[in-house]
């Protein structure tokens, strides 16, 4: 998961921007305000029984953070809801370039037309003005895709208390951020928090201010897709004279943040050494998190940015993707990473996995859950050990991490009582309309 900018001038302005100096930051009318939202949203909620046709919003802002493909589809299916994406951009307070803000922008839209989904970009270009989608769409439910403040605040929860509203996670929780994941503002608020496992129930519970009321157990809706039969990957590899293996490195964004341990700006050059060295048996694909390329122009400039990014892009056995990661998921061999959700979403594959870190506070960094799936991975300190992951796991099959992951998989990863995912959210969104 991303963790939001902690910068006193980025509070301050999101403070000025949302004006909740008093709605998130006095325990008193924070707790007066959830349960005056909460009372609010029920009632929405109940008036949609009567509806032949309820309304429903995915709000998206990056391509990465879209993980509702089979709800989506399931709800085109059922003559009961009418769904459509509504796209807005990301981030209008973090300072990042405009260029970058627009061309992710037109990455998203590109991505869900890909789809064949029905969206709207709620901007009024003769106005230069973006649109109040309460009045121009009017939706019933609105289903968010990130509980931060990266959107204009018309886009923000604040402003749907009168609709019911439903929070799809972008990751699965796997580091150790108890605030970031269970007690923004957000999580206080949101109609429906769809979580993972009843231990993540349990953290929402101990950790929300909320105490959890609106945490419901549906499994993740990003990896539903690996537990389908009925999905056929497309091949994202770009064609070699000889067969090689496939591995993916997936670099995290938070160069700028202890918290969450990005390993990139230390191993950056030590992976293109290794793709080098083995560019005869291995081919690699660079995966960076979306939000890596703003910070790097932040702190390296777009030029030597872009040259980085080429590099990957145009070598003979690399390449670079910035879009969906299913496809390269399920066609690779093994991944390299120090993404906190992917952490446990890599291992319903069974494949070989290794997570970079810095062995002495790694397990400080996850939380109960996470702890289990970091457990599962071969753990890479050095540049010594990632050429010995490759060489050894990767090349020579030698992989005795396997049974731990299949074991892992069968006790938390499978579903237990036979609803996937999508049918578990659909489920509970009935249930509430109907309580």
């Amino acid at each position: 998961m991303s963790s939001p900018d902690t910068s006193l001038k980025y509070k301050i302005r999101l403070i000025w921007a949302y004006k909740d100096i008093l709605r998130n930051h006095f325990p008193l009318v924070t707790k007066w305000y959830a349960r005056w939202f909460r009372k609010s949203q029920l009632a929405a909620a109940r008036k949609l029984r009567s509806k032949e046709r309820i309304e429903v919003a995915f709000f998206l802002s990056i391509p990465g953070m879209w993980k509702s493909d089979y709800l989506f589809r399931a709800m085109c299916d059922n003559p009961c809801y009418h769904p459509y994406v509504v796209i807005y951009p990301y981030s209008w307070y973090k300072g990042f370039s405009k260029q970058e803000v627009d061309e992710t922008l037109h990455r998203t839209e590109n991505f869900i037309k890909s789809k064949g989904f029905e969206y709207y970009i709620p901007y009024d270009k003769e106005r230069g003005k973006w649109l109040d989608v309460k009045r121009t769409l009017n939706p019933d439910i609105v289903i968010f895709s990130s509980p931060y403040k990266d959107q204009l605040p018309r886009y923000f929860i604040y402003h749907f208390h009168d609709r019911l509203t439903c929070y799809v996670p972008y990751g699965f929780i796997s580091l150790e951020l108890s605030r970031i994941n269970y007690d923004l503002i957000f999580h206080n608020l949101v109609g429906l928090h769809f979580v993972e496992t009843d231990i993540h129930k349990s953290m929402a519970a101990e950790f929300g201010r909320n105490n959890g009321v609106n945490a419901v157990v549906t499994g993740y809706l990003g990896t539903e897709v690996f537990l389908r039969n009925d999905y056929h990957a497309s091949y994202p590899w770009k064609p070699q004279p000889m067969a090689k293996k496939k591995v993916i490195w997936a670099p995290h964004h938070t160069i700028d943040s202890a918290i969450e341990g990005s390993t990139f700006l230390l191993r950056c050059d030590d992976m293109l050494d290794l793709a080098d060295k083995y560019k005869d048996s291995i081919q690699f694909v660079f995966k960076p998190h979306p939000l890596l390329k703003f910070k790097l122009q932040m702190l390296w400039g777009n030029e030597r940015t872009d040259e980085y990014y080429a590099q990957w892009a145009t070598r003979d056995n690399t390449q670079l993707e910035e879009a969906s990661y299913v496809d390269l998921f399920l066609t690779s061999d093994a991944m390299i990473h120090d993404s906190g959700s992917f952490t446990t979403e890599y291992l319903f594959t069974q494949k070989p996995v290794m997570y970079l870190t810095d062995e002495k506070t790694a397990t400080k960094r996850f939380g109960p859950f996470g702890i289990k799936s970091f457990q599962c991975h071969y753990h890479g300190v050095s540049r010594e050990s990632i050429d010995d992951f490759l060489s050894k796991v990767v090349l020579a099959g030698d992989d005795p991490m396997l049974p731990i992951r299949r074991q892992h998989f069968e006790r938390y990863l499978q579903p237990v009582d036979g609803m996937l995912p999508s049918q578990h959210i659909i489920h509970e969104i009935e249930k509430l309309i109907n309580s």
